[in-house]
């Protein structure tokens, strides 16, 4: 705890200094986000090895959109967001998304997530070994996100259930619960069970079936943010083996050979705040810039796929299709356009967060009645889906994993009058995206295409998930609390109704990952299970680009988990 007071205390003086680049270094981390700084910090715990990190933002101190957690989502659209216009949804009915917010600064998108810090069910991290990555598995993911949890346990006062061996206890991250629990806690959790559902007393354990209370990565006495940024540099920035260099952007790899199956990095270039450019040499480099970003800065270094590198120029060093394809991302509705409902009595609530996260089974949302349809549906496999992508979705079916997350919250208005706010999110899509550059200037952003419900089995789960909603909230005790539905409006309850309600406000939860893959090079694969970049040396991944499967859970503390593995795998071959 003492650490992580103290680094919150003194991030003026701390990162006040940016270091300038100098020398060849051990490793070089593009990205300062929520997995290149756990890296970094970890790989210079030996005084002896040197270690680099290139930032194209600031370092975020004096942000209150960072810090304060009452302000989620002001960051959006500002000089700490990279700023993406994703492609309009093509099956959803050619609308626009507008800003999709990527961190770009110091603990990159845990600087502006929406702050909640959970892990996913054991069996998704399982199928990460199914799926050909020998050593990434139940076992080794949720114990490598246990190193990263400083958890700090509520009072008995707060009336909030949790398991205390399913928390780490000292680690860099701060995590707790953000408020007392509400008005209606118990009341919707009981609706739940009644309905068939599971209440779980904590999910962070690797078994996320049922409703539990959202674990948050912020400081409990003060409700500060936490970011990889506050855990995992700020304390430590006074070593002399890690350097932070910020306002510079990477625009490719410089190779020192391009052999077939050997391509060795010599470093990267890279962009300064006024357009010059500097090439920076090291021994290895280590892409930490994201979904987006890591396939971009591949693409702009010849890696990627050879057609479409050529049709920009770009001589292709390894021909590496999976590059950029396999976007995966979680559905919900807009805020706007969200399950609201009316409660009939005005409750006493200060501003209430997302508070109760109720995950189920597909079987479970659907009903037994629905199952036919929906194997039906399973069958169908969409353009970009691999066949082993398909047939993980398949068995993470058969073994009922959690496919529909509920996300909950409470809030009273100034004008008055209550209003219970339930997310339905369908976490294992079948459609997938791409994200690929259209240019080589690194100032212009790669094109993204989500491809929301392309798959006709992810809008009809959409609309289950709507329907299974009204069900509980339709159930005792919580039904006597509700005044009505506000969206989608009364009448709107049938599934091609509910289907024509997503497709008109379907959004997405920035919970993206996949364009990197981990997996084997004939399955789409981009990195092997030690993270390496196929057909190269020296050139790593280690972001949320690489994994394999959604998790059942909000991003980062899966993110988090990826890169305290990855730091004890390049611990083990140095």
């Amino acid at each position: 705890m003492h650490t992580i007071i103290q680094a919150l205390g003194g991030l003026v003086a701390v990162a006040a200094l940016t270091p300038t680049v100098r020398g060849n270094v051990d490793y070089l981390i593009v990205g300062g986000g929520t997995a290149g700084l756990v890296l970094a910090n970890r790989l210079t715990e030996n005084p002896k090895v040197s270690v680099l990190v290139l930032e194209a933002g600031g370092d975020g101190l004096g942000n209150q959109n960072i810090s304060d957690i009452g302000l989620i989502g002001a960051a959006d659209g500002t000089q700490i967001d990279w700023q993406f216009h994703p492609a309009p949804l093509a099956f959803a009915n050619n609308r626009s998304l507008g800003n999709a917010p990527r961190g770009k600064v110091l603990g990159g998108s845990s600087a502006i997530n929406g702050d909640v810090f959970d892990r996913g069910d054991a069996r998704e991290y399982d199928d990460w070994e199914t799926l050909g990555n020998p050593g990434w598995n139940s076992e080794s993911i949720l114990t490598a996100g246990m190193k990263a949890e400083r958890f700090f346990a509520p009072n008995a006062s707060e009336n909030i259930d949790f398991v205390l061996e399913e928390h780490g206890l000292y680690g860099n991250l701060a995590t707790s619960y953000s408020n007392p629990a509400p008005p209606l806690h118990d009341t919707i959790i009981s609706s739940v069970a009644n309905a068939g559902g599971i209440n779980t007393p904590d999910n962070d354990g690797g078994y996320v079936d049922g409703i539990s209370h959202v674990t948050n990565a912020r400081l409990p006495f003060n409700s500060t943010r936490a970011t990889s940024a506050t855990g995992y540099y700020f304390p430590f920035s006074s070593r002399s083996n890690f350097q932070v260099t910020l306002f510079v952007t990477v625009n490719k790899i410089v190779w020192k050979s391009t052999h077939a199956g050997n391509a060795v990095a010599a470093g990267v270039e890279y962009v300064d705040q006024k357009g010059v450019s500097h090439t920076v040499n090291a021994t290895n480099v280590i892409l930490s810039s994201g979904t987006w970003g890591s396939p971009a800065i591949l693409e702009r270094s010849g890696v990627g796929n050879a057609t479409l590198l050529s049709s920009l120029g770009i001589n292709s060093v390894i021909d590496l299709p999976g590059v950029g394809e396999n976007l995966q991302e979680r559905y919900l509705l807009e805020t706007l356009a969200a399950m609201t409902f009316s409660i009939n009595s005005s409750l006493p609530l200060n501003p209430v967060q997302p508070f109760l996260l109720n995950m189920e089974s597909l079987q479970k949302t659907v009903g037994a009645e629905n199952l036919t349809t929906v194997e039906a549906l399973l069958d169908v496999k969409p353009p970009g889906l691999s066949d082993a992508q398909f047939n993980s979705n398949k068995r993470l079916y058969s073994q009922q994993v959690p496919w529909v997350e509920g996300y909950i919250a409470l809030s009273t208005p100034p004008t008055g009058g209550s209003v219970l706010t339930w997310f339905g999110v369908n976490l294992h899509q079948q459609s997938r995206g791409s994200v690929h550059i259209v240019s080589t200037d690194v100032a212009i952003l790669p094109e993204v295409q989500f491809n929301l419900l392309q798959s006709p089995l992810d809008t009809y789960v959409m609309a289950a998930a709507a329907k299974r909603i009204q069900q509980i909230v339709a159930t005792p005790p919580l039904s006597d609390w509700i005044a009505g539905p506000i969206s989608p409006p009364a009448g709107v309850t049938t599934i091609p109704d509910l289907e024509a309600y997503i497709r008109a406000n379907v959004n997405i939860a920035n919970h993206i990952i996949g364009t990197a893959l981990m997996a084997p090079r004939n399955d789409g694969g981009v990195v092997d299970p030690y993270l390496k970049v196929y057909g190269t040396k020296n050139v790593y991944v280690v972001d949320a680009s690489v994994i394999p499967v959604e998790p059942a859970a909000h991003l980062q503390g899966t993110v988090y988990a990826l890169a305290e593995r990855a730091a004890q795998l390049f611990k083990q071959s140095s």
